[in-house]
């Protein structure tokens, strides 16, 4: 082969490596959903289980304030979506507006949809 083949074969594995790196990383036990369910479920405590119920069983620390496995069971995934992202509508002025991201989101309804529907 010619010259500028040998140069793509010298120079490949940097490329290889990153390949393989991947590889390892994407089947590895924190890139699995299992780390997803984790995310949503310390997004979900840390942001609204001050108030909410954030598990499949158990009542709200606020009595007001229902268990968010109900509220996803009553609402669309299209209509938690835009409200996760666009901060829910608030029942109640203590309530805080808040925004997450798409990947917060995915997150967040993979833990949910877990605890709604174990099997």
């Amino acid at each position: 082969m010619g010259y500028p083949y040998r140069i793509f074969r010298q120079n490949a594995w940097p490329l290889r490596l990153m390949i393989c790196a991947q590889l390892i990383l994407q089947t590895s036990p924190a890139f699995t959903q299992d780390s997803e369910d984790l995310d949503g479920r310390k997004l979900l405590q840390s942001n609204c289980g001050r108030c909410h119920a954030v598990e499949q069983t158990g009542n709200s620390p606020l009595q007001s304030a229902p268990p968010l496995r109900d509220i996803y069971r009553k609402r669309s995934t299209e209509q938690l979506e835009f409200e996760f992202a666009e901060g829910m509508g608030s029942r109640h002025p203590e309530m805080p507006q808040i925004q997450f991201s798409s990947e917060e989101i995915a997150a967040i309804l993979t833990h949910l949809a877990r605890i709604t529907n174990p099997e």
